[in-house]
């Protein structure tokens, strides 16, 4: 896999509304989960895998940081390596 710096900006793009897919769709899980858990009134030891979730899910939220600094920092540039 390239690093970030080497994909042109159409690249960028197009991993940028791949992860914002994922992070949705992630997101949406995590809401899912927690509503079942209250709706089946849960005990609280079951709460805690759901509690870890979200930092399971941080690597996700730091790429596509990443992903969207580097088409900022191209676009500010005006760099288009198309």
């Amino acid at each position: 896999m390239k690093k970030i710096a080497e994909l042109t900006l159409e690249e960028l793009s197009l991993r940028k509304s791949k992860l914002k897919g994922v992070v949705i769709g992630y997101g949406i899980l995590i809401v899912i989960a927690l509503l079942l858990l209250i709706y089946l009134q849960a005990k609280p030891i079951l709460f805690v895998p759901v509690s870890v979730l979200p930092v399971i899910g941080l690597p996700l939220f730091l790429s596509l940081k990443m992903t969207m600094d580097e088409i900022a920092k191209r676009k500010e540039e005006g760099d288009i390596n198309l």
